[in-house]
């Protein structure tokens, strides 16, 4: 079942960017598998909860709460664009498994009529609020007393290899053949925006959480979900920094910048030669008063 709430604002999550997420989907999934394993593990989920999944996109983690709380729970999903939605909602969910309702909106405006929810799960879905007070403030509003809230976010980005390596390298390379340098993005805005624990702590208690716990981990990530160097280097010009930094470059350029990326990939991969990644997440918990 999917709801609408009214005007989402997801104008970061239109056009050509979404449609490049869904058609990655698959390969980012299982480069993310990771990365879910260890915030499920830290959340627990316990059957009969009731979940929210904030930034659902196309609702992997969604449907994998719905298993983990089974058929006498309910889960939400929460994504504010339309595409995503509409491909999460084309997959059947197993077997067994809680109800899903998949709702379009924008967590700063969007509240259910009272504290529905035990448990306000999201992997990679809250670092891009406009309004972060407003948005876990919403989020507070519609968790139950002593219920629980635990995101992954990113670390800063130069914590992780999975974006540091083809940034340093797309730049080096850029550099070398004297392109006017490009505005990096800020090691700690965008993605990176809550990877300060003071920061976010300070937030979270603001908002109306306590309790806040603060977890990090070193993952390894397999780039696109396995693939061999070459096809990687290219996948990273359409992933993260790396894509914004390149953006601008002509073809021939990018095919440079490929090619350098490709063989500093040559000595990140596994047995099957595949291209796997140093990642560094932090898994926020955090407890709604009693």
């Amino acid at each position: 079942m999917a709801e609408h709430a009214p005007e989402p604002d997801g104008d970061q999550w239109k056009g050509e960017r979404v449609d490049r997420w869904i058609r990655q989907s698959e390969g980012l999934e299982r480069q993310l598998e990771p990365v879910s394993d260890v915030l499920f593990a830290t959340a627990g989920l316990r059957p009969g909860e009731r979940v929210l999944d904030v930034g659902c996109g196309t609702g992997p983690t969604t449907r994998r709460a719905a298993v983990a709380v089974g058929p006498d729970g309910a889960v939400t999903g929460l994504d504010v664009a339309a595409p995503m939605l509409e491909r999460a909602t084309s997959v059947d969910r197993a077997r067994g498994s809680a109800p899903i309702t998949w709702v379009e909106a924008d967590a700063t405006a969007w509240g259910p009529p009272g504290a529905l929810f035990d448990v306000v799960l999201s992997r990679f879905g809250v670092m891009f609020f406009d309004d972060p007070p407003a948005a876990f403030a919403s989020l507070a509003r519609a968790t139950a007393p002593e219920g629980r809230l635990h995101v992954a976010v990113w670390a800063r980005r130069s914590e992780s290899d999975l974006f540091a390596v083809p940034l340093s390298v797309a730049m080096a390379t850029l550099a070398a053949v004297g392109a006017p340098p490009p505005d990096t993005p800020p090691d700690d805005g965008g993605p990176f925006s809550l990877s300060d624990q003071t920061t976010v702590s300070s937030l979270l208690e603001a908002a109306g959480w306590n309790d806040v716990q603060w977890d990090r981990h070193r993952i390894r990530l397999p780039f696109g979900g396995g693939l061999a160097p070459a096809d990687a280097a290219r996948g990273s010009l359409d992933f993260g920094p790396t894509r914004l930094v390149t953006a601008d470059a002509g073809d021939t350029l990018r095919d440079q910048v490929a090619a350098a990326i490709g063989r500093a990939y040559e000595s990140h991969v596994d047995d099957d030669g595949h291209v796997v990644l140093n990642g560094t997440v932090i898994v926020v918990s955090a407890r709604r008063p009693g």
